[in-house]
């Protein structure tokens, strides 16, 4: 087990890391956020696991972020994220647009240790014509519609997430927030503040 203080954490995330946050409803980490910021982070790849809120729009006013993978970026109630819709009216960041479903399979193939994972019902989107990773086949079992999307798997250098509860053994309490296990499995690190 590893503790570290959030300015611990934050140092050890380095410019250009593929991040993993949770959306909005599921226990954001707004400290390490702050700290990304407050350190000037730059060039880091966040993933939205599904879609960003807030933190996101925070890191890409503070030009924290250089890609940005995600289904949505949105404040919810509160309209619009302003500056993500600015940096990508501006092309300041580059959007690799996803799929609530492709970005959770992209993260189980890495929780599971295969290269990519199979997925149905995007394929006729013009995601796929956009997105040059994913790659469609024919079903080599020849089963369903004819054709499968195969999605490269994401193994993200830091899943961040805040956790309400945790022990001194480093088990960590996040209720029914299932993805959050996902997130720590596909990640290269796991450490706790």
């Amino acid at each position: 087990m590893i503790n570290y203080s959030i300015d611990d954490l934050v140092s050890q995330i380095d410019d250009g890391s593929l991040i993993a946050l949770p959306a909005e409803y599921s226990f954001v980490p707004m400290d390490v956020v702050r700290g990304l910021i407050a350190t000037q982070a730059k060039d880091l790849h966040l993933l939205c696991v599904p879609i960003g809120g807030l933190a996101t729009d925070m890191l890409i006013g503070a030009r924290c972020l250089a890609t940005l993978e995600a289904a949505a970026v949105s404040l919810g109630e509160a309209g619009a994220a302003p500056r993500f819709s600015e940096a990508v009216v501006n092309s300041d960041i580059n959007m690799l647009d996803a799929t609530c479903p492709a970005i959770h399979s992209s993260l189980q193939a890495s929780e599971k240790g295969v290269p990519f994972m199979p997925l149905g019902g995007v394929i006729g989107s013009d995601l796929v014509v956009h997105r040059k990773d994913w790659q469609v086949i024919e079903d080599p079992l020849g089963k369903g519609n004819g054709r499968i999307l195969l999605l490269p798997a994401i193994k993200p250098d830091f899943a961040l997430f805040h956790a309400p509860l945790a022990d001194r053994d480093g088990n960590v309490w996040v209720g029914k927030r299932r993805e959050l296990f996902t997130m720590a499995h596909a990640s290269g690190r796991c450490d706790r503040v």
